[in-house]
């Protein structure tokens, strides 16, 4: 076991040594170019790889929809940077971290203060502009990681943003053993992301084995099926937690 986690260290140190060795070029770009896309690809995708992880893809993603997406570790962003050319919603503190922050702003997500109310408005219209411009938008609205064990309740205030394109896709990601069965909570833990975890040594944990990461792409929901975005919300999550409920096997 101790040589097994020693060489899933050594493979992601490689792994992120070539994901750096992209960014000069990627930096030189024109940001949201199909030159820079494809280097964000490439370089979330050597990430993927290199950290031990394999997806699993059920369901088809829309062209152009708001993702909402559950959350459990520093590991989704990658994963579902690696499927899906889509602009995340991301915290603004992330700005201010040394290297990330400004690999962040070059990625140009939508920024947003979530403990700041009174901008709720604006950030739904940040949003709402990426999407009519035609773009996709990964939303996370659990607002924090969770262990992976359940979907956290919904902050509401961004779904303000979904009647840009009237439908939303949610998008249930769950990780795994390589053989499509529920991780033991110790390797759950490992995985996940919480609270004051460290964010290298949360990497080092996910890169110790091999990990499934298993994405589902549910039915849309229609928005204006909804009264409001409270309702839409709950009903998103709800769908969400049904399709949790059983833990997926690996598609065929």
């Amino acid at each position: 076991m101790g040589l097994k986690r020693s060489l899933g260290s050594l493979r992601a140190f490689s792994a992120l040594a070539l994901a750096l060795s992209i960014v000069p070029v990627w930096l030189l770009t024109r940001r949201a170019s199909p030159a820079a896309r494809r280097m964000e690809e490439r370089f979330f995708s050597r990430i993927v790889r290199g950290f031990g992880l394999e997806i699993a893809i059920e369901g088809t993603p829309m062209k152009s929809a708001l993702f909402v997406v559950n959350h459990i570790s520093w590991a989704d962003i990658p994963v579902l940077a690696s499927v899906l050319d889509a602009d995340f919603v991301a915290k603004s503190d992330i700005e201010s971290w040394p290297v990330i922050g400004r690999l962040a702003r070059r990625y140009d997500p939508v920024f947003v203060a979530r403990d700041r109310r009174s901008g709720s408005r604006i950030q739904a219209d940040a949003i709402r502009w990426r999407l009519d411009a035609g773009r996709s938008v990964i939303l996370c609205p659990e607002g924090t990681t969770s262990d992976g064990t359940t979907i956290l309740p919904f902050r509401t205030s961004l779904f303000a943003a979904a009647d840009a394109n009237d439908v939303i896709q949610p998008v249930v990601i769950r990780y795994l053993a390589m053989d499509g069965s529920a991780l033991p909570p110790k390797r759950q833990r490992e995985v996940a992301w919480i609270d004051d975890d460290e964010l290298l040594a949360g990497a080092a944990r996910v890169a110790r084995e091999q990990t499934l990461a298993h994405l589902t792409f549910l039915e849309p929901v229609r928005v204006s099926h909804f009264p409001d975005r409270k309702s839409l919300a709950e009903a998103t999550r709800t769908v969400m937690l049904a399709a949790y409920a059983t833990a997926p096997k690996r598609p065929m």
